[in-house]
């Protein structure tokens, strides 16, 4: 089975995030304590620390969720539920703005005939939401998340749940990702056919690796 990624390989994550933290900063502007120019790299630095370590199975998917928003308005008393109504402002905006990258259906396309997965760190809903809204979802059979197993990429149990499910040894599925840490070295420690997608072309690994999702197609095949 070949396995997707999806933030930074189907969907375009960082601009959908960058814009929608600008519109959240707008609308708690005095209570945030960085600039607007600063915000949207403070707000994904402060969204990556605090899921790493829900993908670590430190801390659960809502803990995690609420600890971001007392540390992007450096509030630590913020009780629970003003967390989440906090949560939610950003993330109804977030998804709204979220749009497949312009490669992404057409490499699905191309794959007509081949059984293809997701292996996917975000939550569950919020993640098929995405691959709903962009058109996408129809094309997977096999879908594993984080929540699904407890951890993360790049812990070996995802990427070994998704093989158990589609029912295939690692060796015989192929996952294709952004992420250098989490979703290229981990599948290839595990004998897939880990595949970096390097849109910026900057790969640091050996092949394969693909600048865009057009060239897939003639790399598996």
């Amino acid at each position: 089975m070949i396995f997707f990624d999806i933030d930074g390989t189907l969907i375009d994550h960082a601009s959908a995030s960058a814009a929608a933290s600008l519109t959240f900063f707008d609308r708690f502007a005095g209570m945030i304590p960085f600039s607007r120019e600063q915000f949207p790299t403070a707000w994904e630095e402060i969204l990556n620390k605090h899921f790493n370590r829900f993908c670590r199975g430190e801390v659960s998917l809502w803990e995690q969720r609420r600890a971001r928003m007392r540390e992007v308005f450096a509030a630590p008393e913020i009780s629970d539920p003003e967390a989440d109504a906090r949560y939610y402002i950003f993330i109804g905006d977030y998804e709204a703005l979220t749009r497949p990258f312009d490669d992404a259906e057409p490499c699905l396309q191309s794959l007509a005939g081949e059984r293809l997965g997701i292996i996917s760190n975000g939550a569950r809903e919020q993640q098929i939401g995405k691959l709903q809204r962009a058109g996408l979802l129809h094309y997977f059979s096999v879908m594993v998340y984080s929540e699904d197993v407890g951890r993360g990429k790049p812990s070996p149990s995802i990427f070994l749940e998704a093989c158990r499910r589609a029912g295939d040894a690692s060796e015989c599925c192929v996952h294709i990702g952004d992420d250098l840490e989490a979703d290229v070295v981990p599948s290839r420690a595990l004998g897939m056919r880990g595949i970096h997608l390097s849109r910026a072309n900057n790969s640091t690994v050996g092949p394969p690796v693909i600048s865009s999702l057009r060239h897939l197609p003639a790399v598996i095949h």
